[in-house]
């Protein structure tokens, strides 16, 4: 979903976290949500740290 200089961006931001993030995501099985659960999963693989539930 995100394009790879945005990637790029969100690692280098999130290389500065010092604590785990926990994304917690309330989804249907819309469209919509499917393409929120495609961004969460960029943001989750950018860092160790993200965790997404």
């Amino acid at each position: 979903m995100l394009d790879d200089a945005t990637k790029a961006q969100l690692k280098s931001y999130l290389e500065r976290a010092t604590a785990p993030i926990e994304i917690v995501a309330s989804l249907d099985g819309s469209e919509a949500s499917g393409e929120v659960l495609s961004l969460l999963k960029d943001v989750a693989e950018s860092s160790p740290l993200v965790k997404l539930t």
